[in-house]
């Protein structure tokens, strides 16, 4: 056994059919009969002549000559086998041609339109990719955000270190203060000390200069 090619009555490839090896030259295969009428009883019946076959009614034809390679629908010239010359060797080429037109041809390389599910996978996939962005863009704010407030915790910590500063300085300076006043009171005290043995030196003259003229 061995694989031909089927085509119809156009000579369009159909399919191919399983033939005996020594199968060649063109036959055609027949559409099945229709099926008989239904008749309602009582009505008559018409019957064909005895002897008289119903005409069958050709359906394609089984090609014994090998399909080209490279044709998109092959098409077998059934003219061309018609006329062929009866002791010329068979030559595929002679008798295949391409079934389908130059636009057909180029409608088949067209990319097919997605499917709906494949729509559906891609926005998803859009989906993703933009919830990915979104979360890394999050990550980035959240990211600046920690970094403004270890800035602002230690900007605070420093304004707190100036804080502690500026107050140990007006201690210093409170006991710097008091230290002076301490000092101010003491030399007013040895200012008061001084004035005192001054108007008792002066006391002491006086006695002794009047000491000197009652001796006189």
């Amino acid at each position: 056994m061995k694989a031909v090619p089927k085509v119809n009555t156009d000579g369009l490839y159909i399919e191919d059919a399983l033939v005996n090896d020594a199968f060649s030259g063109v036959a055609p295969f027949y559409a099945d009969p229709p099926e008989p009428e239904s008749f309602e009883p009582g009505e008559p019946q018409e019957h064909p002549e005895d002897g008289e076959e119903p005409e069958r009614e050709i359906a394609g034809y089984i090609v014994g000559v090998p399909v080209v390679p490279g044709l998109y629908l092959p098409k077998f010239d059934l003219i061309a086998w018609e006329a062929r010359e009866e002791d010329k060797p068979v030559n595929p080429a002679d008798y295949w041609r391409e079934g389908l037109t130059p636009e057909e041809i180029e409608d088949l390389h067209k990319p097919a339109e997605p499917s709906k599910l494949e729509r559906l996978e891609k926005d998803m996939t859009s989906l993703k990719e933009g919830v990915a962005d979104i979360a890394s863009e999050l990550d980035q704010v959240a990211r600046k955000a920690d970094d403004r407030i270890e800035d602002v915790g230690t900007i605070g910590s420093e304004q707190v270190k100036q804080d502690l500063a500026t107050l140990d300085l007006k201690k210093q300076s409170t006991v710097i203060g008091g230290e002076l006043v301490k000092k101010d009171i003491a030399i007013l005290d040895l200012y008061q000390q001084n004035k005192a043995l001054g108007q008792m030196l002066a006391a002491l003259e006086l006695k002794i200069l009047a000491g000197g003229e009652s001796n006189v």
